[in-house]
């Protein structure tokens, strides 16, 4: 049975639509007693930007607004209540700020998650040893010095030994795991509390991306990986 649409998802956007943009996805949920990630997720998935950049314009006849589609200008970000502190903000960040905010806070969340993961896989592949004679010596620093039996520069070097990469390894790709590992439980908790707001492609890929942690963690197991998309709380 498909669940009902909340209609406050209407009243959001009527809300958005009378502010001409220029109100907060925390407002708007303080408005409706909604939570911001909903407002956010709706914003998103309707997208109400691109509807009142159609519906505003001028009116018919009047030549004054010939050129003008409505509403603020590029890189306006008069939404943004920071005082005088905008105008110290230089229009290029102030530009990813609106971009940030239209956003889906899912689709933050999981960028994070993509991030850290590949921080994991290459830092496996920069601090992989070969064997117990894999040595690695790299320049510490040089300083110029004289002497008769000097060619003119002085150089110190840092050696590392297969034991120390490797324990540095296990422990750093063990607190980027943790890491990860915590993404993706506020990913899993954001998605199924908004489960019906969510794509087919936001509820399968937490499941193949635990896929992928396990394989990192348990690189000997080399079974097929089986992905079932379920809600908490279902057998």
């Amino acid at each position: 049975m498909t669940k009902q649409r909340n209609p406050n998802r209407s009243k959001a956007f009527e809300i958005y639509k009378k502010y001409k943009g220029n109100i907060t996805n925390k407002e708007i949920a303080a408005l409706l007693k909604e939570d911001k990630r909903t407002i956010a997720a709706w914003k998103c998935r309707d997208k109400w930007k691109e509807k009142i950049k159609k519906k505003v314009g001028a009116p018919t006849g009047n030549k004054n607004a010939i050129g003008n589609s409505g509403g603020a200008p590029l890189g306006n970000v008069n939404r943004f209540t920071y005082g005088n502190y905008s105008k110290r903000i230089p229009l290029a960040v102030k530009n990813i700020m609106e971009e940030l905010d239209e956003e889906d806070p899912l689709e933050k969340l999981w960028r994070s998650i993509c991030l850290q993961e590949a921080r994991v896989i290459y830092m496996q592949k920069i601090m992989h040893v070969k064997n117990k004679n894999d040595i690695n010596k790299e320049l510490k620093r040089e300083k110029e010095s004289s002497g008769t039996n000097s060619d003119g520069w002085e150089k110190e070097y840092e050696i590392q030994f297969a034991g120390d990469r490797e324990a540095t390894l296990i422990n750093t790709q063990s607190n980027a795991l943790n890491t990860l590992e915590k993404l993706i439980k506020r990913y899993d908790d954001m998605l199924h509390a908004n489960w019906n707001l969510a794509t087919e492609e936001q509820k399968i890929r937490i499941e193949k991306i635990r896929a992928d942690v396990d394989k990192v963690k348990n690189p000997d197991k080399d079974k097929p990986i089986k992905i079932i998309i379920k809600r908490k709380g279902e057998e």
